[in-house]
């Protein structure tokens, strides 16, 4: 750093630096690097998380020259001392300062600069509070990164409180307003003077209030929350989405008092729709190789009319597609005709396809038009054509071949414009050398083939599919705690489990869990029993117990876990997955 134009330090700043001294509990609270400096550039105080990023050893270091102790990118130009605005405001660098260790190698800072002032007014110093930008790019990533809850005692030092970016603000037992920083008011658009005594109810008007309030929460539990999802009013009406940590301030006059930390989460809210919308594509969610080719399939084929035969297990999700297809082709604003071929009775089937004129059989007492007619101009999706009868399989390929057919009991020969979807469960070869199927029809039908994995196929869908799934089981279910997510266990269990019914049977697996569920989180009990009883079929699965919560983060955990189980095997690990062994290199690459 260049040498210091600002005066010695005075009395009044040592009397200031003896007031921060005598609150080190709290400044080690902070989840934060913290460093204090006076105006005479020697260091006030530096808290424990600080000395773990720079290297520095248990010694002291209050009274040594900031320049000899901490070295950034700031200390050859920029240093906040020689700033012009270093007395009016708080100086932000995000994701570009160095700092460096012992060793001299780097390590990238979220840094904040804020000036430290005392009762009159005057500055007496630098208050520099820092994390690492790997920790950053953690909360991105995830989207879910826990909140560093800031003090879990209340803060008498205004000015360290002030210097962060989060909103901080306490409330008595009665959960009035006694305290709001800079933060909160950036966040809210109301000054302190307008919220003091006021419950904080009334001035933010979150989602959770009054039903599950955080602070009532804490009260009754006797501890903190922490990353509590909330939704605030500000003062111009806009809502602003939050994640809020809360906890308990220890008073010496042993009244209650309660503190919260609040994020501004928008952007991380906009960066997981972001995220979600990559990995969701008319309602279909999947993130691996196999669905990210089908969304580009059907994208590709929208612009088509050729038919097209999509195959699978039951509940793959067959009929999505084909509501897919529809959607992204010009024919959206048409109709979407669905026929199970397999609820249909066979004498009945013709009439129901094609229709039928008055008096053409026992029962036919008016004219009626068939599905092909109901679908010109849109798509008709004839589900589980492998059970159309065959004496009628010559009649639709005649539609395939030529959009014409007749009524039941009608000469009169009917034109459509119809694309055709068909899907089936069975495997059609076999049912042609069973001579149950059409060998001219299956090629008329399968010009584009859709073969849609099983849930055991794509196993790393899992996760979003049960994130989705909760999501639609807190809109049905009301007058109860959300469902925040599944527990480690219930997370090994799902991805453990064979999934027969695919993802028809784990969205039934996750409504069962939600009803059942005591928590905010769904537990291994919750669970089906089919489910649980049936985890030691497969491989065992690693020790879970200290594994976080976070989905991404549970990924990547287990994958570690296997490579250390198979000896570093990725072939044996990808096969526990179900994953293909590029998938599994992606992931190791991205977990590096």
């Amino acid at each position: 750093m260049k040498q210091s134009t600002i005066k010695p330090t005075s009395p009044r700043v040592k009397s200031n630096v003896k007031m921060i001294n005598s609150y080190p509990a709290i400044l080690e609270s902070i989840a934060e690097g913290i460093v204090v400096i006076g105006l005479d550039r020697r260091i006030i105080f530096v808290n424990r998380m600080a000395k773990d990023l720079i290297g520095l050893k248990d010694e002291s270091f209050e009274g040594r020259l900031c320049s000899d102790v901490i070295r950034t990118d700031l200390c050859k130009e920029g240093c906040p001392f020689d700033s012009n605005n270093v007395e009016g405001s708080c100086a932000s660098y995000f994701m570009n300062i160095n700092l460096y260790n012992d060793n001299n190698a780097s390590i990238p800072l979220c840094l904040n600069v804020a000036p430290m002032h005392n009762d009159e007014g005057e500055m007496v110093g630098i208050i520099e509070n820092f994390r690492p930008m790997s920790e950053a790019v953690r909360v991105i990533e995830s989207l879910k990164k826990s909140n560093v809850i800031l003090a879990q005692e209340k803060g008498k030092v205004d000015s360290i409180i002030e210097s962060l970016a989060d909103g901080v603000f306490t409330v008595d037992s009665k959960l009035r307003i006694t305290s709001f920083n800079k933060g909160m008011e950036n966040i809210t658009g109301l000054r302190e003077s307008e919220v003091m005594g006021s419950t904080c109810e009334e001035i933010l008007s979150a989602d959770n209030c009054p039903d599950n309030c955080p602070f009532s929460h804490t009260l009754k539990r006797g501890y903190g929350l922490a990353n509590i999802t909330e939704r605030i009013v500000r003062k111009n009406g806009e809502t602003v989405p939050v994640l809020m940590s809360t906890a308990f301030l220890k008073e010496s006059t042993g009244e209650i008092e309660l503190i919260a930390t609040v994020r501004d989460a928008s952007e991380l809210e906009k960066l997981k729709k972001e995220i979600n919308d990559r990995f969701r594509f008319s309602n279909i969610i999947g993130k691996s190789s196999r669905m990210q080719q089908i969304f580009e399939l059907i994208e590709t084929l929208a612009d088509t009319d050729c038919s097209i035969l999509i195959e699978g297990e039951s509940g793959t999700g067959k009929e999505l597609v084909s509501r897919a297809i529809h959607h992204e082709s010009n024919r959206r604003g048409s109709p979407f005709v669905k026929v199970n071929c397999s609820a249909i009775v066979e004498g009945l089937f013709e009439s129901e396809l094609f229709g039928h004129v008055k008096g053409s059989f026992t029962g036919a007492i008016k004219d009626r038009i068939g599905k092909f007619e109901l679908a010109d101009g849109g798509t008709i999706f004839l589900d589980e054509i492998a059970d159309m009868p065959l004496s009628l399989q010559p009649k639709l390929l005649r539609v395939l071949q030529d959009m014409e057919f007749e009524r039941v009991g009608d000469n009169r020969t009917r034109k459509v414009d119809v694309r055709i979807v068909a899907a089936t469960n069975k495997n059609l070869k076999d049912e042609i050398k069973a001579k149950r199927f059409r060998e001219d029809l299956y090629y008329r039908l399968c010009v584009v083939p859709i073969v849609m994995p099983s849930l055991r196929e794509r196993r790393e869908d899992i996760p979003l599919l049960i994130d989705h799934f909760i999501g639609k089981c807190n809109m049905k279910i009301s007058n109860r705690t959300s469902i925040a997510g599944v527990t480690p266990q219930v997370l090994s269990a799902l991805l453990d489990y064979e999934w027969p019914g695919n993802v028809r049977e784990l969205e039934n697996a996750i409504e069962h869990a939600c009803i059942r569920s005591k928590s905010d989180r769904i537990e291994l009990d919750a669970l089906p029993v089919s489910i649980t009883g049936m985890q030691a079929k497969r491989v065992p699965t690693p020790e879970i117990n200290d594994r976080p919560e976070n989905v991404d983060e549970l990924e990547k955990h287990l994958i570690e876990e296997l490579m250390k189980r198979h000896k570093g095997n990725r072939n044996k690990v990808a096969k526990d997955l179900g994953l293909s062994r590029t998938t599994l290199w992606r992931r190791l690459r991205e977990a590096n």
